[in-house]
Protein backbone atom coordinates (compact mmCIF):
# COMPACT_ATOMS: atom_id res chain seq x y z
CA UNK A 1 0.00 0.00 0.00
CA UNK A 2 0.55 4.01 -0.04
CA UNK A 3 3.04 3.41 3.45
CA UNK A 4 5.91 1.69 2.05
CA UNK A 5 8.13 2.36 -0.93
CA UNK A 6 9.72 0.46 -3.44
CA UNK A 7 13.34 -0.38 -3.76
CA UNK A 8 14.50 2.14 -6.16
CA UNK A 9 17.98 2.68 -8.23
CA UNK A 10 18.80 5.07 -10.98
CA UNK A 11 17.56 3.17 -14.22
CA UNK A 12 19.83 2.65 -16.82
CA UNK A 13 18.02 1.35 -19.92
CA UNK A 14 19.70 -1.31 -21.57
CA UNK A 15 17.96 -1.65 -24.84
CA UNK A 16 18.68 1.31 -26.79
CA UNK A 17 19.84 1.33 -30.24
CA UNK A 18 21.44 5.14 -29.73
CA UNK A 19 22.95 7.52 -27.51
CA UNK A 20 20.12 9.92 -28.91
CA UNK A 21 17.44 7.86 -27.49
CA UNK A 22 19.20 7.62 -24.00
CA UNK A 23 19.55 11.22 -23.97
CA UNK A 24 15.72 11.94 -24.84
CA UNK A 25 14.81 9.57 -22.32
CA UNK A 26 17.09 11.23 -19.72
CA UNK A 27 15.36 14.71 -20.73
CA UNK A 28 11.69 13.41 -20.06
CA UNK A 29 12.93 12.25 -16.46
CA UNK A 30 14.63 16.04 -15.96
CA UNK A 31 11.58 17.47 -17.27
CA UNK A 32 8.82 15.83 -16.13
CA UNK A 33 10.02 12.82 -13.87
CA UNK A 34 8.60 10.37 -15.53
CA UNK A 35 10.75 6.99 -15.55
CA UNK A 36 9.91 4.11 -17.88
CA UNK A 37 11.14 0.44 -17.48
CA UNK A 38 12.58 -1.70 -19.90
CA UNK A 39 9.70 -3.31 -20.89
CA UNK A 40 7.99 0.19 -22.15
CA UNK A 41 11.30 1.22 -23.62
CA UNK A 42 9.60 -0.08 -27.54
CA UNK A 43 6.28 2.48 -26.56
CA UNK A 44 9.30 5.01 -26.23
CA UNK A 45 10.57 4.08 -29.30
CA UNK A 46 7.58 4.15 -31.34
CA UNK A 47 6.26 7.51 -29.94
CA UNK A 48 9.91 9.04 -30.80
CA UNK A 49 9.46 7.71 -34.17
CA UNK A 50 5.79 8.95 -34.58
CA UNK A 51 7.00 12.34 -33.26
CA UNK A 52 9.78 13.13 -35.65
CA UNK A 53 6.76 12.15 -38.63
CA UNK A 54 4.48 14.02 -37.26
CA UNK A 55 6.40 16.98 -36.59
CA UNK A 56 8.70 16.60 -39.95
CA UNK A 57 11.73 16.33 -37.93
CA UNK A 58 14.30 14.10 -40.51
CA UNK A 59 15.19 12.15 -37.08
CA UNK A 60 15.33 12.11 -33.70
CA UNK A 61 18.72 13.83 -33.02
CA UNK A 62 16.95 16.64 -34.72
CA UNK A 63 13.94 15.95 -32.24
CA UNK A 64 16.76 16.01 -29.45
CA UNK A 65 17.95 19.12 -30.66
CA UNK A 66 14.35 20.88 -30.85
CA UNK A 67 13.42 19.34 -27.12
CA UNK A 68 17.04 20.91 -25.99
CA UNK A 69 16.61 24.50 -26.90
CA UNK A 70 13.01 24.72 -25.95
CA UNK A 71 11.50 25.27 -22.53
CA UNK A 72 8.73 23.02 -21.01
CA UNK A 73 6.03 22.48 -21.99
CA UNK A 74 6.86 22.21 -25.23
CA UNK A 75 4.32 20.55 -28.12
CA UNK A 76 7.11 17.98 -28.90
CA UNK A 77 7.48 16.51 -25.14
CA UNK A 78 3.46 16.69 -24.92
CA UNK A 79 2.80 14.38 -28.08
CA UNK A 80 5.64 11.96 -26.52
CA UNK A 81 3.62 11.98 -22.94
CA UNK A 82 0.12 11.29 -24.10
CA UNK A 83 2.09 7.89 -25.72
CA UNK A 84 3.68 7.46 -23.20
CA UNK A 85 1.58 7.41 -20.57
CA UNK A 86 -1.85 5.76 -20.00
CA UNK A 87 -4.37 8.62 -19.78
CA UNK A 88 -7.54 6.40 -19.29
CA UNK A 89 -10.18 7.04 -16.61
CA UNK A 90 -13.76 6.77 -15.93
CA UNK A 91 -16.42 7.96 -13.76
CA UNK A 92 -16.19 7.06 -9.80
CA UNK A 93 -13.07 5.40 -10.82
CA UNK A 94 -11.89 3.21 -7.47
CA UNK A 95 -14.95 2.31 -5.83
CA UNK A 96 -13.28 2.04 -2.09
CA UNK A 97 -12.10 5.34 -2.11
CA UNK A 98 -14.71 6.93 -3.33
CA UNK A 99 -17.67 5.30 -1.29
CA UNK A 100 -15.49 6.11 1.58
CA UNK A 101 -15.44 9.82 0.52
CA UNK A 102 -19.32 9.55 0.01
CA UNK A 103 -20.00 7.41 3.30
CA UNK A 104 -17.87 9.37 5.73
CA UNK A 105 -15.11 11.83 4.99
CA UNK A 106 -17.23 14.09 3.12
CA UNK A 107 -20.10 14.18 5.64
CA UNK A 108 -17.86 14.65 8.29
CA UNK A 109 -15.90 17.37 6.32
CA UNK A 110 -19.39 19.23 5.62
CA UNK A 111 -20.51 18.86 9.43
CA UNK A 112 -16.91 20.47 10.61
CA UNK A 113 -17.49 23.49 8.28
CA UNK A 114 -21.53 23.84 9.37
CA UNK A 115 -20.10 24.03 12.45
CA UNK A 116 -17.79 26.50 11.76
CA UNK A 117 -19.70 28.41 9.53
CA UNK A 118 -17.06 28.10 6.95
CA UNK A 119 -19.09 26.85 3.61
CA UNK A 120 -16.31 26.67 1.44
CA UNK A 121 -14.38 23.46 -0.11
CA UNK A 122 -11.62 23.19 -2.64
CA UNK A 123 -10.89 20.35 -4.36
CA UNK A 124 -7.81 19.60 -6.19
CA UNK A 125 -7.12 16.94 -9.38
CA UNK A 126 -3.58 16.63 -10.08
CA UNK A 127 -3.25 14.60 -13.12
CA UNK A 128 -7.03 14.95 -13.99
CA UNK A 129 -6.18 13.14 -17.48
CA UNK A 130 -9.79 13.90 -18.98
CA UNK A 131 -11.68 15.34 -16.33
CA UNK A 132 -13.55 11.86 -15.22
CA UNK A 133 -12.19 12.27 -11.27
CA UNK A 134 -13.02 15.97 -10.34
CA UNK A 135 -16.01 15.64 -12.34
CA UNK A 136 -16.90 12.75 -10.48
CA UNK A 137 -16.35 14.95 -6.32
CA UNK A 138 -18.45 18.11 -8.34
CA UNK A 139 -21.29 15.24 -8.87
CA UNK A 140 -20.84 13.89 -5.41
CA UNK A 141 -21.62 17.35 -3.37
CA UNK A 142 -24.12 18.45 -5.61
CA UNK A 143 -26.00 14.81 -4.45
CA UNK A 144 -24.48 15.46 -0.42
CA UNK A 145 -25.40 19.60 -0.48
CA UNK A 146 -29.24 20.53 -0.21
CA UNK A 147 -27.90 23.71 -0.01
CA UNK A 148 -25.21 23.88 -2.31
CA UNK A 149 -26.09 27.76 -3.91
CA UNK A 150 -25.20 28.54 -0.45
CA UNK A 151 -21.38 26.61 -0.70
CA UNK A 152 -18.23 28.88 -2.66
CA UNK A 153 -16.94 25.61 -4.13
CA UNK A 154 -13.59 25.08 -6.14
CA UNK A 155 -12.82 22.74 -8.07
CA UNK A 156 -8.99 22.50 -9.69
CA UNK A 157 -8.06 19.91 -12.32
CA UNK A 158 -4.60 20.41 -13.64
CA UNK A 159 -2.25 18.33 -15.75
CA UNK A 160 1.09 18.38 -18.49
CA UNK A 161 -0.91 17.03 -21.35
CA UNK A 162 -3.01 20.02 -23.07
CA UNK A 163 -4.48 18.06 -25.38
CA UNK A 164 -6.59 15.96 -22.53
CA UNK A 165 -7.10 19.27 -20.95
CA UNK A 166 -9.16 20.65 -23.85
CA UNK A 167 -11.38 17.40 -23.98
CA UNK A 168 -11.78 17.77 -20.03
CA UNK A 169 -13.12 20.54 -20.72
CA UNK A 170 -15.82 19.82 -23.05
CA UNK A 171 -17.10 17.25 -20.77
CA UNK A 172 -18.13 14.84 -23.55
CA UNK A 173 -17.02 11.08 -22.70
CA UNK A 174 -18.00 7.45 -24.22
CA UNK A 175 -20.24 5.08 -22.50
CA UNK A 176 -17.24 3.01 -21.66
CA UNK A 177 -16.20 6.26 -19.04
CA UNK A 178 -19.42 6.02 -17.39
CA UNK A 179 -19.35 2.07 -16.85
CA UNK A 180 -19.16 2.18 -12.75
CA UNK A 181 -21.60 5.53 -13.14
CA UNK A 182 -24.92 4.54 -11.62
CA UNK A 183 -28.03 4.90 -14.00
CA UNK A 184 -29.51 7.41 -11.98
CA UNK A 185 -25.99 9.94 -11.99
CA UNK A 186 -26.04 9.08 -15.85
CA UNK A 187 -29.72 10.23 -16.10
CA UNK A 188 -29.82 13.44 -14.11
CA UNK A 189 -26.44 14.93 -14.98
CA UNK A 190 -25.18 14.08 -18.49
CA UNK A 191 -27.49 14.15 -21.77
CA UNK A 192 -26.96 11.41 -24.86
CA UNK A 193 -26.29 12.24 -28.12
CA UNK A 194 -24.92 10.34 -31.58
CA UNK A 195 -23.16 7.53 -28.86
CA UNK A 196 -21.22 10.53 -26.60
CA UNK A 197 -22.66 11.45 -23.18
CA UNK A 198 -22.18 15.08 -22.96
CA UNK A 199 -21.88 16.18 -19.45
CA UNK A 200 -24.33 19.46 -17.55
CA UNK A 201 -22.70 22.50 -18.59
CA UNK A 202 -23.51 23.92 -15.29
CA UNK A 203 -20.89 20.97 -13.77
CA UNK A 204 -18.62 21.95 -16.25
CA UNK A 205 -18.30 25.68 -15.34
CA UNK A 206 -17.20 24.50 -12.01
CA UNK A 207 -13.87 23.03 -12.65
CA UNK A 208 -10.95 25.35 -13.36
CA UNK A 209 -8.49 22.96 -15.79
CA UNK A 210 -5.20 24.18 -15.85
CA UNK A 211 -1.85 23.47 -17.15
CA UNK A 212 0.58 22.65 -14.29
CA UNK A 213 4.03 20.11 -14.14
CA UNK A 214 4.29 18.64 -10.38
CA UNK A 215 7.88 18.21 -11.47
CA UNK A 216 8.40 21.86 -12.55
CA UNK A 217 5.64 24.19 -11.40
CA UNK A 218 5.86 26.15 -7.86
CA UNK A 219 2.98 24.89 -5.82
CA UNK A 220 1.25 25.92 -3.24
CA UNK A 221 0.29 28.84 -4.87
CA UNK A 222 -2.51 31.52 -4.67
CA UNK A 223 -2.10 32.43 -8.58
CA UNK A 224 -2.43 28.79 -9.35
CA UNK A 225 -5.19 28.12 -6.37
CA UNK A 226 -3.15 25.43 -5.29
CA UNK A 227 -3.07 26.89 -1.77
CA UNK A 228 -5.57 26.36 1.22
CA UNK A 229 -7.28 23.31 -0.32
CA UNK A 230 -9.35 20.77 1.65
CA UNK A 231 -8.73 17.62 -0.46
CA UNK A 232 -5.89 16.46 -3.26
CA UNK A 233 -6.60 13.81 -5.51
CA UNK A 234 -3.09 12.81 -6.76
CA UNK A 235 -4.21 9.11 -7.84
CA UNK A 236 -2.26 6.64 -10.42
CA UNK A 237 0.45 9.45 -11.73
CA UNK A 238 3.43 8.32 -9.02
CA UNK A 239 3.86 5.45 -10.70
CA UNK A 240 5.54 7.15 -13.42
CA UNK A 241 7.55 9.13 -11.21
CA UNK A 242 11.17 7.95 -9.51
CA UNK A 243 11.21 8.19 -5.31
CA UNK A 244 12.86 11.37 -5.16
CA UNK A 245 10.68 13.31 -7.43
CA UNK A 246 7.58 11.97 -5.47
CA UNK A 247 9.09 13.17 -2.07
CA UNK A 248 9.19 16.63 -3.06
CA UNK A 249 5.57 16.64 -4.74
CA UNK A 250 4.60 14.71 -1.66
CA UNK A 251 6.32 18.09 0.59
CA UNK A 252 4.93 20.25 -1.27
CA UNK A 253 1.17 18.64 -1.31
CA UNK A 254 1.06 18.95 2.41
CA UNK A 255 1.93 22.73 2.85
CA UNK A 256 -1.09 23.11 -0.12
CA UNK A 257 -3.66 21.16 2.53
CA UNK A 258 -5.19 22.65 5.45
CA UNK A 259 -5.38 21.36 8.62
CA UNK A 260 -7.08 18.02 8.64
CA UNK A 261 -6.87 17.64 4.73
CA UNK A 262 -7.31 15.09 2.54
CA UNK A 263 -4.83 13.52 -0.16
CA UNK A 264 -5.91 10.49 -2.00
CA UNK A 265 -3.47 8.31 -4.09
CA UNK A 266 -3.55 5.65 -6.51
CA UNK A 267 -3.36 1.70 -5.18
CA UNK A 268 -0.09 1.68 -7.04
CA UNK A 269 1.65 4.74 -5.69
CA UNK A 270 4.36 3.84 -3.55
CA UNK A 271 5.46 6.27 -0.83
CA UNK A 272 6.78 7.58 2.07
CA UNK A 273 4.41 9.80 4.06
CA UNK A 274 6.30 13.77 5.32
CA UNK A 275 6.26 14.39 8.76
CA UNK A 276 3.24 16.78 8.35
CA UNK A 277 0.89 14.09 6.86
CA UNK A 278 -0.47 10.77 8.95
CA UNK A 279 -1.30 7.90 6.68
CA UNK A 280 -5.02 6.66 7.27
CA UNK A 281 -6.19 2.64 6.50
CA UNK A 282 -9.80 2.28 6.08
CA UNK A 283 -10.86 -1.33 5.41
CA UNK A 284 -9.67 -1.81 1.48
CA UNK A 285 -8.34 1.62 1.10
CA UNK A 286 -6.30 4.31 2.67
CA UNK A 287 -5.39 8.04 2.39
CA UNK A 288 -3.21 10.28 4.11
CA UNK A 289 -4.57 13.51 6.34
CA UNK A 290 -2.71 16.93 7.42
CA UNK A 291 -1.71 16.65 10.94
CA UNK A 292 -3.77 19.33 12.81
CA UNK A 293 -0.83 20.72 14.64
CA UNK A 294 0.94 20.69 11.11
CA UNK A 295 0.08 24.81 10.77
CA UNK A 296 1.19 27.35 13.54
CA UNK A 297 -1.78 29.98 14.77
CA UNK A 298 -2.45 32.98 12.68
CA UNK A 299 -0.21 35.70 14.40
CA UNK A 300 -2.61 39.18 15.82
CA UNK A 301 -3.49 41.08 13.57
CA UNK A 302 -1.04 44.42 13.40
CA UNK A 303 -4.26 46.50 14.78
CA UNK A 304 -3.96 44.59 18.47
CA UNK A 305 -2.39 45.98 20.78
CA UNK A 306 -0.83 42.22 22.06
CA UNK A 307 2.97 42.06 21.41
CA UNK A 308 4.02 40.01 18.21
CA UNK A 309 6.73 37.56 19.16
CA UNK A 310 9.14 37.41 15.98
CA UNK A 311 11.67 34.18 15.11
CA UNK A 312 15.15 34.93 16.80
CA UNK A 313 16.77 34.96 13.49
CA UNK A 314 14.88 37.82 12.43
CA UNK A 315 15.07 40.14 14.73
CA UNK A 316 18.82 41.15 13.73
CA UNK A 317 17.34 42.07 10.39
CA UNK A 318 14.46 44.04 12.15
CA UNK A 319 17.37 45.94 14.07
CA UNK A 320 18.76 47.18 10.40
CA UNK A 321 15.34 48.59 9.57
CA UNK A 322 15.17 52.77 10.73
CA UNK A 323 12.26 53.93 12.29
CA UNK A 324 10.84 56.42 10.04
CA UNK A 325 7.49 58.51 10.31
CA UNK A 326 4.44 56.82 8.56
CA UNK A 327 4.04 56.74 4.90
CA UNK A 328 1.85 60.06 3.61
CA UNK A 329 -1.26 59.37 1.21
CA UNK A 330 0.90 60.64 -1.57
CA UNK A 331 2.57 57.58 -3.64
CA UNK A 332 6.73 57.35 -2.99
CA UNK A 333 8.63 54.89 -4.69
CA UNK A 334 9.38 53.57 -0.77
CA UNK A 335 6.66 53.10 1.79
CA UNK A 336 9.65 52.15 4.37
CA UNK A 337 13.22 51.76 4.91
CA UNK A 338 13.57 48.53 3.48
CA UNK A 339 11.49 45.93 2.59
CA UNK A 340 13.89 43.16 1.33
CA UNK A 341 13.15 40.75 4.78
CA UNK A 342 9.71 40.91 3.60
CA UNK A 343 10.06 39.99 0.20
CA UNK A 344 12.52 37.33 0.92
CA UNK A 345 9.79 35.94 2.98
CA UNK A 346 6.89 36.34 0.37
CA UNK A 347 9.30 35.01 -2.07
CA UNK A 348 10.20 31.66 0.08
CA UNK A 349 6.28 30.99 1.34
CA UNK A 350 6.89 31.91 4.87
CA UNK A 351 3.72 33.30 5.19
CA UNK A 352 3.45 33.41 9.15
CA UNK A 353 6.74 34.71 9.02
CA UNK A 354 6.38 37.70 6.46
CA UNK A 355 3.20 38.52 8.88
CA UNK A 356 4.94 38.89 11.98
CA UNK A 357 7.84 40.97 10.03
CA UNK A 358 4.85 43.20 8.77
CA UNK A 359 2.95 43.88 11.92
CA UNK A 360 6.49 44.32 13.63
CA UNK A 361 7.57 47.06 11.11
CA UNK A 362 4.05 48.67 11.51
CA UNK A 363 4.52 49.38 15.19
CA UNK A 364 7.59 50.86 14.65
CA UNK A 365 6.70 52.87 11.26
CA UNK A 366 2.71 52.90 11.28
CA UNK A 367 0.63 51.54 8.24
CA UNK A 368 1.61 51.75 4.54
CA UNK A 369 0.10 50.79 1.37
CA UNK A 370 3.28 48.87 0.58
CA UNK A 371 3.30 47.04 3.84
CA UNK A 372 -0.73 46.54 3.75
CA UNK A 373 -0.44 44.95 0.57
CA UNK A 374 2.33 43.08 1.76
CA UNK A 375 0.01 41.22 4.49
CA UNK A 376 -2.94 40.93 2.38
CA UNK A 377 -0.80 38.96 -0.44
CA UNK A 378 0.13 36.77 3.26
CA UNK A 379 -3.11 36.39 4.80
CA UNK A 380 -4.43 35.54 1.54
CA UNK A 381 -1.83 32.71 1.06
CA UNK A 382 -3.23 31.17 4.57
CA UNK A 383 -6.71 31.02 3.44
CA UNK A 384 -7.36 33.96 5.40
CA UNK A 385 -9.92 35.78 3.13
CA UNK A 386 -12.01 38.41 4.78
CA UNK A 387 -8.91 39.68 6.72
CA UNK A 388 -6.60 39.68 3.45
CA UNK A 389 -10.09 41.61 1.31
CA UNK A 390 -10.19 44.36 4.75
CA UNK A 391 -6.23 45.01 4.72
CA UNK A 392 -5.97 45.07 0.87
CA UNK A 393 -9.29 47.57 0.88
CA UNK A 394 -6.58 49.75 3.40
CA UNK A 395 -4.01 49.70 1.36
CA UNK A 396 -5.59 51.07 -1.89
CA UNK A 397 -7.25 54.01 1.04
CA UNK A 398 -3.55 55.22 1.23
CA UNK A 399 -2.81 54.69 -2.48
CA UNK A 400 -5.76 53.84 -4.37
CA UNK A 401 -3.55 54.29 -7.70
CA UNK A 402 -1.35 50.87 -7.12
CA UNK A 403 -2.20 48.42 -9.96
CA UNK A 404 -0.58 45.68 -7.96
CA UNK A 405 -3.13 45.83 -5.42
CA UNK A 406 -5.65 45.90 -7.45
CA UNK A 407 -4.50 42.65 -9.13
CA UNK A 408 -4.27 41.10 -5.82
CA UNK A 409 -7.75 42.50 -4.99
CA UNK A 410 -9.18 40.94 -7.73
CA UNK A 411 -7.65 37.33 -7.13
CA UNK A 412 -8.96 37.72 -3.20
CA UNK A 413 -12.41 38.50 -4.17
CA UNK A 414 -12.61 35.13 -6.86
CA UNK A 415 -11.42 33.63 -4.02
CA UNK A 416 -14.28 34.52 -1.87
CA UNK A 417 -16.82 34.08 -4.63
CA UNK A 418 -17.38 37.72 -5.25
CA UNK A 419 -16.64 37.61 -9.19
CA UNK A 420 -18.26 41.11 -10.18
CA UNK A 421 -16.26 42.64 -8.36
CA UNK A 422 -12.71 40.90 -9.08
CA UNK A 423 -13.75 41.84 -12.21
CA UNK A 424 -13.80 45.37 -11.46
CA UNK A 425 -10.50 45.20 -9.69
CA UNK A 426 -8.92 43.62 -12.33
CA UNK A 427 -10.23 46.06 -14.89
CA UNK A 428 -9.21 48.94 -12.86
CA UNK A 429 -5.53 47.61 -12.70
CA UNK A 430 -6.10 47.37 -16.50
CA UNK A 431 -7.06 51.21 -16.27
CA UNK A 432 -3.71 52.20 -14.43
CA UNK A 433 -1.83 49.68 -17.04
CA UNK A 434 -3.19 49.04 -20.33
CA UNK A 435 0.51 46.91 -20.79
CA UNK A 436 -0.48 44.91 -17.69
CA UNK A 437 -0.41 41.36 -18.65
CA UNK A 438 -0.46 39.97 -15.54
CA UNK A 439 -4.37 41.84 -15.18
CA UNK A 440 -5.38 40.70 -18.46
CA UNK A 441 -4.51 37.33 -17.53
CA UNK A 442 -6.40 37.10 -14.76
CA UNK A 443 -9.37 39.16 -16.28
CA UNK A 444 -9.77 36.84 -19.15
CA UNK A 445 -9.76 33.38 -16.84
CA UNK A 446 -12.21 34.75 -14.86
CA UNK A 447 -14.87 35.83 -18.22
CA UNK A 448 -13.96 32.20 -19.57
CA UNK A 449 -14.93 30.52 -16.08
CA UNK A 450 -17.68 32.80 -16.28
CA UNK A 451 -18.99 31.22 -19.33
CA UNK A 452 -17.79 34.60 -21.93
CA UNK A 453 -15.23 32.26 -23.61
CA UNK A 454 -14.70 34.46 -26.26
CA UNK A 455 -14.23 37.45 -24.62
CA UNK A 456 -11.60 36.03 -22.27
CA UNK A 457 -9.90 34.19 -25.15
CA UNK A 458 -9.54 38.23 -26.08
CA UNK A 459 -7.96 38.91 -22.73
CA UNK A 460 -5.28 36.11 -22.83
CA UNK A 461 -4.45 37.52 -26.49
CA UNK A 462 -3.51 40.50 -25.03
CA UNK A 463 -1.97 39.48 -21.66
CA UNK A 464 0.08 37.04 -24.17
CA UNK A 465 0.98 40.09 -26.53
CA UNK A 466 1.83 42.17 -23.43
CA UNK A 467 3.96 39.68 -21.51
CA UNK A 468 6.04 39.08 -24.47
CA UNK A 469 7.04 42.59 -24.86
CA UNK A 470 8.75 42.07 -21.43
CA UNK A 471 12.01 41.25 -20.36
CA UNK A 472 11.71 37.23 -21.00
CA UNK A 473 13.49 36.68 -17.68
CA UNK A 474 12.12 39.00 -15.55
CA UNK A 475 10.46 37.87 -12.77
CA UNK A 476 6.05 37.83 -12.93
CA UNK A 477 4.55 40.08 -9.91
CA UNK A 478 2.76 37.66 -7.19
CA UNK A 479 4.98 34.69 -8.94
CA UNK A 480 8.18 34.09 -7.10
CA UNK A 481 10.39 32.33 -9.72
CA UNK A 482 8.09 32.44 -12.81
CA UNK A 483 9.99 34.49 -15.63
CA UNK A 484 7.88 35.92 -18.36
CA UNK A 485 9.44 33.42 -20.48
CA UNK A 486 7.56 30.87 -18.20
CA UNK A 487 4.31 32.95 -18.62
CA UNK A 488 4.17 33.50 -22.20
CA UNK A 489 3.71 29.70 -21.94
CA UNK A 490 1.23 29.34 -19.26
CA UNK A 491 -0.77 31.99 -21.69
CA UNK A 492 -0.68 29.80 -24.88
CA UNK A 493 -1.42 26.90 -22.44
CA UNK A 494 -4.38 28.40 -21.00
CA UNK A 495 -5.19 29.70 -24.65
CA UNK A 496 -4.80 26.11 -26.77
CA UNK A 497 -7.55 24.87 -24.09
CA UNK A 498 -10.33 26.60 -24.25
CA UNK A 499 -9.62 27.81 -28.04
CA UNK A 500 -9.90 23.74 -28.94
CA UNK A 501 -13.42 23.83 -27.08
CA UNK A 502 -14.65 26.64 -28.68
CA UNK A 503 -13.89 25.98 -31.90
CA UNK A 504 -15.06 22.30 -31.71
CA UNK A 505 -18.53 24.05 -30.59
CA UNK A 506 -18.70 25.79 -33.80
Amino acid sequence: MFHKEMEFTPHHPVIFLSTCEESLYHLIIHRTGIVLRDHQMPVLRSALAEACSYFGYEDIGVLLQQLRQNNNPAPELEFLLTRITIGESYFFRHTEQMSLLRDELLPELIVRKRLLEDYSLRVWSAGCANGQEIYSIVIMLHEMLPDIQRWKLQFLATDINREVLADAVQGCYKAWSLRATPEFIMQRYFAKSSGDYQLRSDICQQVKFAYLNLAEDIFPAAQSDTHVTDIILCRNVFIYLEPNMIRRIMNRFAQCLVSDGLLFLGPADFTNAPDDLEYIQRDATSYFTRKSDAQPELPALAASNADTIVPPEIIEELSNVEKIPPKSVRKTKKSFGDITLIRDLLRTERWYDALLVIDEMIKLQGKSAELLQAKSKALANLGHVSEALQTCEGSLTLDPTEKLTYLLQGTILIESGQFADAESAFRKAIFLDHAFSEAHYQLGLLLIHQGDRAAGLKCLTHALTHAKRASSQHEVHNAPGMTYARFVEIIQDEMSIYANTISNRR
